[in-house]
């Protein structure tokens, strides 16, 4: 049974049915086996965004950009948004359903959805809905908006926002509060509006946190749209997609924060933090864990850009270029931290709306629990240490092909190792972390 107080927080097993030692191991045999592997089996680029495994059927893609469909979606998108506002604003179904709406169904949810039908929020994101109002009403382009948007500014507001997210669920005072995560979501409402009417809704892609980190990850879904420039729905190898991601100002900044919202999430509940922030006031000291641990993931991957760079003796394979191997890493931290919660909040929520009209509840020693089936132990702790390990192997897939296109012939060893010492690191740290929360 889970507490009715519990937000999208880990559900760890410090004392669990796998010994922290035995996960620990595994993680750094996976990993260093994968690099070993690698080494020896190929030296030229393997992936590319051009290649398809097969063309999904002509008509389905029709049907997929159909306008009515687009339209459909937006509609969809507007509801959703609307519904949640209304629920935290009325407190329907109960305090904590507004707020694992936010925190879990939407923002856990965007990442699956993101890698099993690609980049959704951009078709569901209601705020573009809004801007094509605003600009019907003030006579603005939208697609032009007053100014143009500089290459500079690359995804660095979506880092920022998604910094801000974080420090909303994490450390903000009051983050439980219905009130406090409406006042956020108007005012990021209010700031994406204002920036999408001057600079037109290319914005979005830029600047909108979610569309941003869906599109991220979407990068990974095996479906995604062809390159050869008629934008046909195709499958494809996940690592080709990935492979497709452009280095851009922000990308290093953003990868960073997404690795730090989950390792500042797990060492927020581990008794080290609760020793080294007692006595202390706790949104203060959150605060300044989150940005020390968003700042010790841009370090890190810098570091190892920087020797890198000096192993290969001058080559161009930076953080930029080894930021979307990290993508894979901070997917399977979400799977491992958050999978459980998701599975309850979404058993909260058809329960609430389709079923009884409010949660299911127990009373166990005088506490309110929510009485929502969940996996055996066994199974949780499974899945969150394979989570961890897949991505992580995923991500020295992708650094390794990565490093093979950009370093120079008899050099392209070597410059990975500092990335592979920093997944290393990672692995143990993200798995300890996670068996001690």
């Amino acid at each position: 049974m889970i507490s009715a107080l519990t937000l999208a927080h880990v559900v760890g097993h410090g004392s669990g049915p796998i010994p922290r030692t035995y996960a620990l191991i595994a993680g750094a045999t996976a990993l260093y086996a994968s690099f070993d592997a690698l080494r020896l089996r190929w030296q030229e680029r393997r992936f590319d965004e051009r290649r398809v495994w097969r063309r999904v059927p002509e008509p389905l893609t029709l049907a997929a950009d159909h306008p009515l469909l687009r339209r459909t979606l937006r509609v969809v998108g507007a509801a959703l948004a609307l519904l949640t506002l209304t629920v935290l604003t009325t407190g329907y179904g109960g305090h904590q359903l507004g707020i694992g709406m936010v925190y879990v169904l939407f923002w856990v949810g965007l990442v699956p959805a993101s890698l099993l039908l690609g980049p959704v929020w951009r078709l569901l994101n209601p705020l573009r809905s809004v801007h094509e109002v605003v600009c019907a009403l003030t006579r603005v382009p939208p697609d032009v908006g007053l100014r143009r948007l500089p290459e500079r500014v690359g995804v660095w507001p979506a880092a920022v926002g998604l910094l801000c997210f974080g420090w909303l669920e994490l450390a903000a005072p009051g983050r439980e509060s219905t009130s406090t995560v409406l006042l956020w979501l108007w005012a990021y409402g209010a700031v994406q509006l204002i920036a999408a009417t001057v600079y037109g809704s290319r914005w979005f892609e830029r600047g909108d946190t979610f569309e941003v980190y869906s599109s991220l990850v979407a990068a990974m879904s095996p479906l995604g749209r062809s390159r050869d420039g008629s934008g046909r729905l195709v499958l494809r190898n996940p690592f080709n997609g990935l492979a497709g991601v452009r280095e851009q100002p922000g990308l290093t900044a953003l990868v960073s924060v997404m690795l730090a919202l989950t390792a500042f999430d797990s060492f927020g509940n581990t008794g080290a933090w609760k020793a080294v922030s007692d006595g202390l006031p706790t949104s203060p000291a959150r605060t300044a864990g989150l940005l020390g641990a968003a700042l010790l993931m841009l370090g890190l991957l810098r570091l190892s850009a920087w020797a890198a760079r000096r192993l290969s003796r001058g080559a161009s394979w930076g953080a930029g270029l080894m930021a979307p191997s990290l993508v894979p890493v901070a997917v399977g931290y979400v799977f491992a931290h958050y999978a459980s919660v998701l599975m309850v909040e979404a058993q909260r929520f058809v329960d609430v709306f389709f079923v009884s009209g409010e949660p299911l509840t127990t009373h166990h020693g005088g506490a309110t629990a929510v009485a929502y089936a969940l996996p055996s132990a066994i199974v949780l702790s499974l899945l969150q240490v394979v989570s961890v390990v897949t991505g992580h192997v995923f991500g020295v897939i992708a650094a390794h092909d990565s490093a093979v296109g950009a370093l120079p012939s008899g050099r392209k060893v070597l410059p990975q190792v500092p990335l592979f010492v920093v997944m290393i690191a990672l692995t143990l740290g993200g798995l300890t972390l996670l068996l001690s929360a």
